[in-house]
Order: C-alpha cells, then structure tokens, then sequence
C-alpha cells in the first residue's frame, strides 16, 4: 500500500491500499487509527463506515451483549426502545446481527460493512421495497466479493467469499423469510389498546357522631393533642343564652338540698319572674337533647340503607358487562 502526508502535518494521512479484495488490508491495524485515517483508507465506493465508525465498532466489540444494545440505541438514535414495540424491534435485530458478525471473526472494517448492509435493507422495507427488489439490491453491493476486478465492485471487495456466504445464509434466515413480518412493522396499523383497572378505595368516616374519634392509645398525648384531637369549639350565643336562663331558673327554684318547708302562704312561684320567650327556650333545648339520638339513629339508618343500594347497582352493572 502507499500513502502520503503533507509536509510538516500528521493529522491528515492519506493512504490507499494497493492489493486486491481483502488482501489489500490484511497488514491494516485498524486499532491504532483513528476514524479519519479509517476512511481515507477506503475505496470511493467501500461500506464501510457509514453506519458505524472505527472507534464505534472497536467500542462495542468489547461490550457484552446487553451492553451492546444499550450503546447501539444511542449510537442509531432509538431512545424509546423500552416502550415503543417498532423501535424495540429494530434495536434487536441490530443487535443480533453485530453480535453475530463478532461471533464470525470478522474484523471491524467487516463488520462496518456488513452493517451497513443490514442496514440498507431494513431502510428499503421501510420505504415500501418488495423482498425481490430488496434482493437485488443485496446482489448489487455482493459485486465483485471474491474478484479481483475493481471496476465491478459493489462495496464489499474486504469480504472473502466464504463471509459473504455466510452473510447471504444469515440475511435470509432472518430477515427475508419474515420480510411480511417487518414489511408490517413499518406499514401495518396496530390498534391502540387502552387497558384500565377500577380500583375501589375505602376511606375512614369523619370523626363525628355516629361515628366515633380515632383511638389515642397508641399515639403520645401531645402528638394527639397537636395533630388528631379535634380542635376546641366555641361556646354558641345560644348555648349562652341557655346557660344563663338554667342560672336564672336556679336562683329563682332555689336549692332544693338547703330549702326547708314552709308554709303555703310563704310559698313563692318559682315562675313568677320568667316570662313566656325563657320558657318557650326552655322547652326547645329539652326538646333537641331528647330527639337529638333519635336524629343520629335515622341518619344511620339512611347511609346503612344507601350502602345497600349501591351495592346493588354494582352487581347489577356487572352482571351486565359479563
């Protein structure tokens, strides 16, 4: 092979092999250079390195499979291979097939261009290509493997014609076979499914009467204090009121414990003092305190009875969708 520098540079190497087919690279250390000097090694028309650069491929040689399909995922700009069943399944065949070139022996200019094949291929079923044209297509880039020609040269010319046998058994074992499998990965419309779970949740009751206050024995007494006892209600107007007309009725009845017997003409009308709106509040309190568990009752007896029709509705709803 021959190659040339510029004066005072070595950045910038041009070199051009002189054998024919693989021969001509066959003392190349493709290691030691970097992508630049990979590509001014190649023919005009060579493969390799268009997908996948030398320092790329040398990189995932030397990853375990997993490894090298997380790589191949940024390296080809398919972030949602996770979630998205197209790009997941492209992701894997690539991965197989660079795994696949590896387990062959090839070297990594072989490998770039077998990779570039691959590809090719699944970009021309995605255009819409049948699996005869794909073929052909494939044949094409196999002109001139195995020769000495370079005027016939596809882009293969660094195989040897046992690769490109192999290469020719593993595209159809793979990819022409279930050509109508990926011709509907690119074409086919799937339908969304939409998949949904109802989920039941029971909360707690307010801590109000019939229901009572959550227990505080397992919890400190200034915690329960702070964050669960209820806080202080403040006495009502009418709670007042009440207070005071009871106070009034007292000092007016007098202690009965400390009252001696008197005479009836001594006696005194304990509602002399009281007029008719004290009494008519006197009787409205009596009357809230009796019929007050009475209320409580038949709002129990209502959510009871409400709890029970629409567990009805449920089964009934149900039954129906079965």
């Amino acid at each position: 092979m021959s190659s040339k520098k510029g004066k005072g540079k070595t950045s910038q190497i041009l070199i051009q092999p002189t054998g024919k087919g693989p021969d001509a690279y066959k003392d190349v250390d493709w290691k030691t250079m970097s992508d630049d000097e990979a590509r001014a090694m190649e023919k005009e028309q060579s493969l390799a390195w268009k997908i996948l650069t030398n320092s790329q491929v040398h990189t995932l040689m030397g990853l375990e499979v997993e490894e090298v399909e997380k790589s191949l995922s940024e390296m080809l700009t398919v972030p949602s291979y996770t979630t998205d069943l197209k790009e997941a399944t492209l992701l894997d065949y690539y991965t197989s097939a660079f795994w696949w070139a590896k387990e062959e022996g090839f070297d990594a200019q072989q490998i770039s261009g077998f990779f570039t094949v691959v590809s090719t291929l699944m970009a021309n079923v995605k255009d819409n290509m049948t699996a005869a044209e794909n073929l052909a297509e494939l044949r094409k880039m196999m002109v001139g493997v195995g020769t000495n020609v370079d005027e016939a040269n596809g882009g293969l010319d660094f195989l040897t014609l046992k690769q490109a046998k192999l290469i020719s058994s593993f595209l159809e074992t793979t990819l022409f076979q279930h050509y109508s499998l990926y011709h509907f990965l690119h074409h086919g419309e799937r339908e969304e499914q939409i998949v949904c779970t109802d989920l039941c949740v029971e909360t707690l009751p307010p801590a109000a009467m019939p229901y009572p206050a959550p227990l505080d024995e397992g919890v400190d007494e200034a915690a329960y204090l702070k964050h669960i006892a209820p806080p202080p209600q403040e006495m009502k107007e009418e709670e007042v009121g009440d207070e005071k007309i009871d106070e009034k009725v007292v000092e007016i009845a007098g202690d009965p414990q400390n009252d001696k017997e008197v005479e009836g003409d001594e006696t005194k009308d304990v509602l002399a003092g009281v007029t008719v709106e004290e009494v008519q509040t006197v009787f409205d309190k009596v009357a809230k305190e009796m019929f007050a568990g009475l209320q409580d009752e038949i709002a129990l007896k209502l959510k009871e009875r409400e709890a029970d029709i629409i567990t009805r509705i449920n089964r009934i709803h149900r039954i129906a969708e079965t």
